[in-house]
C-alpha cells in the first residue's frame, strides 16, 4: 500500500505546487498593476479611464437641456502678420483662451491619489466652436498648440489654442502713406445660439473690454510689424447679439477691432519725396529763356519721370483698389500741369518769335506788360529800355543841315565841280548805310519787345503754376 500511495502523494504535491505558483503569479500581476511606476501616474491613468469610459463629446456639458454652457474667453495678440491692400485681407496670430465647466469631468481628489488636474486631447472632450466669421479667401485659420485641454478636478476646462487668422478688412487708401486702417475680426459659434452657449469675457462681465498688446501686459514678447503700428497698443473686444432671418434664435458675436497706422518712413522717401521734387520742377520750365528749344525737352523729361514714378507707386500699392490715394491724384495732377506747361511754352516761344515777322507790338500789350505800371513791375522782371535809334537821329540832323545850308545854284542842275560831286556821292552812301543801320535797330527793338513780352508772360505763368503746385501739394500730400 505504501508503494502504491507514494506516486499519488507525489502527484498531489505537484498539484499543490502548481496551484500555489499559479495563484502567486496571479497575485504578482495584480500587485504590478497597483505598484507600477509612480503611483501618481497610475492614479492619473485610472482617472482618465474613469472620466472617459462613458463620455460623449458631442453632448453639451450641461445637466439640463434648457441650460446654457457658460464660456469665458479672452484674446491675446502675438503678432500682426500682414495687411494686404490688393485683397483687403488682415492676418494675425492670436491666442484665444477659453474656459468652461463640464460636470462630467469632476472627481474627488482623495480618490485618485491627490491628482488635481490632467491634460486631455481636444478630440476627447467637448470644446466650444468659436470660429471666425469674416474669414478671407487667402486661407482658413491655421491652428497651433490646440491639441490639448487642461481639466481641473472641479470640472473646469482651460483651452488656449494659438492660430493664425485671415479676415477681411476693407481698407481706405486715400491718405496713403499716412493712412490709418480699422480692421474688425468677428468670432462666434457656428452651431450654438445664445440659449445653448453664452459667451463672456474672462476678466470682466462687461460687453466691451480692451485687449492689451504691450510687452508689459504679456508673458511673451510682442513682435512688431515692419509696416504697421497698433494705435494705443490695444484693441477693442466687444460682445453683441445678432439675429438672422433664417433662425429665431439669438447668436453671440465677439468683435475685435484693431486700429493700425502705417509707418510712413519708407514710403515718404519712395513716393512722397520724389513726387514733391518733380512737381516743383514743373513751374521751373517758365524760368528758362523763351527762345530755348530745351524748354519742350525739359517738359517731356518731366513727363517721363512722372510716368516712371507712377509705375513705382503701382508696385507699392495696387491701383485696382476701390479708393484712389491722394498721392496718385497728385501724380495725375502733376502730369496734367506738365502737359499744360509744355503747351504754353510752345505758345510763348511763338510769341517771342513774332518780331521776326516784323510785326510791331500793339500799344495796349506794350502798356499792359511792358509799361512802368504794367505787369513787368508787378512781377519784378526788371526795367526795359528800347535801344535808341541813333542812326535815325543822325539822318534827321543831316537833312536839317542840308535844308539850312543849300548848295550854290540849282540842285537839279547837278554838281558844278568834281569835288562837290564826290561829296554828294559820299553823303548818299553814308545816308544809305545809316538807314540800313537804323532799320536794323528798329528790327532789333521790335524783336526785343516781343521777347520781353514773352519773358513777362513766362514769369506770370511761373507764379501761376507755382501756385497750382502749392495748392495740389498741400491738399493731396499733407
Amino acid at each position: 500500500m505504501e508503494g502504491k500511495s507514494r506516486p499519488a502523494t507525489v502527484l498531489t504535491h505537484l498539484t499543490l505546487i502548481t496551484v500555489v505558483l499559479l495563484s502567486s503569479s496571479s497575485c504578482a500581476r495584480v500587485g504590478v498593476g497597483h505598484t507600477r511606476g509612480d503611483g501618481a501616474v497610475y492614479h492619473e491613468e485610472a482617472l482618465v479611464h474613469a472620466l472617459l469610459d462613458e463620455y460623449v463629446k458631442e453632448a453639451r456639458p450641461v445637466q439640463l437641456s434648457s441650460q446654457a454652457v457658460n464660456v469665458s474667453i479672452s484674446f491675446s495678440f502675438v503678432r500682426i502678420e500682414d495687411l494686404i491692400e490688393s485683397t483687403d485681407t488682415f492676418s494675425a496670430t492670436v491666442y484665444i483662451a477659453q474656459t468652461w465647466k463640464d460636470p462630467r469631468l469632476r472627481w474627488n481628489v482623495s480618490d485618485f491619489g491627490g491628482v488635481q488636474q490632467i491634460t486631455l486631447p481636444k478630440e476627447k472632450v467637448w470644446t466650444p466652436d468659436i470660429v471666425l466669421y469674416n474669414v478671407a479667401v487667402q486661407g482658413t485659420p491655421e491652428p497651433r498648440y490646440e491639441d490639448t485641454v487642461i481639466v481641473l478636478f472641479d470640472g473646469s476646462l482651460i483651452w488656449v489654442p494659438m492660430m493664425t487668422i485671415y479676415s477681411t478688412c476693407p481698407m481706405d487708401l486715400r491718405n496713403f502713406p499716412y493712412d490709418t486702417q480699422v480692421c474688425t475680426m468677428v468670432f462666434g459659434s457656428w452651431k450654438y445660439s445664445s440659449k445653448d452657449m453664452s459667451v463672456t469675457f474672462v476678466s470682466s462681465n462687461e460687453k466691451e473690454v480692451d485687449v492689451n498688446l504691450s510687452d508689459d501686459d504679456s508673458s511673451y514678447p510682442i513682435h512688431e510689424h515692419p509696416q504697421w503700428d497698433l494705435l494705443d497698443n490695444k484693441a477693442k473686444a466687444k460682445i453683441s447679439q445678432k439675429t438672422y432671418p433664417c433662425c429665431s434664435d439669438v447668436y453671440t458675436l465677439i468683435s475685435i477691432t484693431c486700429r493700425m497706422q502705417r509707418k510712413p518712413q519708407f514710403y515718404r522717401y519712395l513716393t512722397v519725396g520724389p513726387a514733391a521734387v518733380t512737381g516743383l520742377l514743373v513751374p521751373a520750365i517758365f524760368l528758362l529763356p523763351a527762345r530755348m528749344k530745351e524748354k519742350t525737352t525739359f517738359g517731356l523729361l518731366l513727363f517721363l519721370c512722372l510716368a516712371l514714378m507712377m509705375s513705382i507707386l503701382e508696385n507699392a500699392i495696387p491701383f485696382n483698389h476701390g479708393s484712389l490715394p491722394h498721392i496718385a491724384s497728385f501724380y495725375l495732377g502733376t502730369m496734367i500741369l506738365t502737359c499744360f506747361s509744355i503747351f504754353l511754352s510752345i505758345i510763348v516761344t511763338n510769341i517771342s518769335a513774332t518780331g521776326a515777322r516784323r510785326r510791331p507790338l500793339p500799344a495796349w500789350l506794350r502798356t499792359l506788360f511792358l509799361g512802368r505800371l504794367g505787369l513787368r513791375r508787378l512781377l519784378c522782371v526788371g526795367d526795359y529800355f528800347p535801344v535808341d535809334n541813333l542812326y535815325s537821329s543822325a539822318l534827321r540832323s543831316d537833312d536839317t543841315f542840308l535844308l539850312e545850308h543849300p548848295q550854290n545854284g540849282d540842285a537839279s542842275s547837278g554838281p558844278s565841280t568834281p569835288t562837290e560831286w564826290h561829296l554828294k556821292e559820299m553823303l548818299r552812301c553814308i545816308r544809305f548805310i545809316m538807314g540800313k543801320m537804323a532799320a536794323d535797330d528798329s528790327y532789333h527793338n521790335v524783336n526785343q519787345e516781343w521777347e520781353e513780352l514773352a519773358r513777362v508772360i513766362d514769369r506770370c505763368l511761373f507764379f501761376v503754376f507755382f501756385g497750382f503746385y502749392i495748392f495740389t501739394a498741400v491738399s493731396l500730400l499733407l
